[in-house]
């Protein structure tokens, strides 16, 4: 057995699960039977796990997913969908975020275009990759007050950062000029070193008339649709009526 001086040396020095492990050990028949390398082992496998699940637990939380119970999984179970599983299924895979690429989600209210990019997202977490779900009233407004408080250049390193971001609401509403200015900066940053997903009412080809800066509107548009995988989301009924934690 551990002696209480050894467990608490091991919580001191973080090792929490491996001395969660030798707590219970007293409790495992098979404990005499095992040897000293074998016990290490499992120690090790045990603090291994608990530090994998710690970890899969801060990115959900830190990924602020409006619909943190995502699961593609229920798309299963809709009547009346339209949703290209096969590209659902070859993006839940994550071989998107190796490459760098975009999705857009398009499809009308209540399709269920957030609920996939958050499933999407919780596949993301279980590759232990860093994601971010925010509206783009959410993005505009944490640009801004950094715009106002000096801290852009931070706020955006750390949007870059982001393995997987998700913007929800994509052009719901047309963009100011500033916020333009904003998204191609972002966009431009983001190209090819980190994924994307836009949820959008909008097919691609409307987004450039929501934007006054022409120039800049080529840019952004350019920028996503030439690496993104894109798809449309249909229903014949909300999927509201189907699962009330959906979009």
């Amino acid at each position: 057995m551990i002696d209480i001086e050894t467990l608490t040396r091991l919580k001191m020095m973080r090792l929490s699960g491996m001395a969660e492990y030798f707590e219970n050990l007293a409790d495992t028949p098979t404990a005499a039977t095992m040897t000293g390398p074998e016990l290490v082992k499992q120690a090790v496998d045990w603090e291994y796990e608990r530090r994998r699940d710690s970890k899969l637990h801060r990115l959900r939380r830190q990924a602020g997913l409006a619909q943190p119970g995502a699961d593609l999984a229920d798309l299963k179970a809709m009547p009346g969908r339209s949703v290209d599983s096969e590209l659902i299924a070859r993006l839940a895979v994550g071989s998107y975020l190796l490459k760098r690429q975009d999705v857009i989600l398009q499809g009308p209210t209540g399709a269920g275009k957030t609920y996939v990019a958050c499933a999407l997202a919780n596949k993301a977490c279980q590759q232990y990759r860093k994601v971010l779900y925010l509206s783009a009233g959410e993005l505009f407004d944490r640009i801004t007050i950094a715009e106002r408080t000096g801290d852009k250049k931070r706020c955006l390193d750390t949007l870059v950062k982001v393995e997987l971001l998700i913007i929800d609401d994509w052009f719901l509403t047309p963009p100011t000029r500033p916020q333009v200015q904003q998204l191609h900066t972002l966009i431009d940053r983001r190209n090819k070193t980190a994924s994307t997903i836009y949820c959008t009412q909008l097919p691609p080809g409307q987004w450039h008339d929501r934007m006054e800066e022409k120039i800049l509107a080529d840019a952004i548009v350019d920028r996503i649709t030439t690496n993104a995988h894109a798809t449309v989301l249909d229903c014949d009924d909300s999927m509201r009526k189907h699962f009330t934690h959906l979009e």
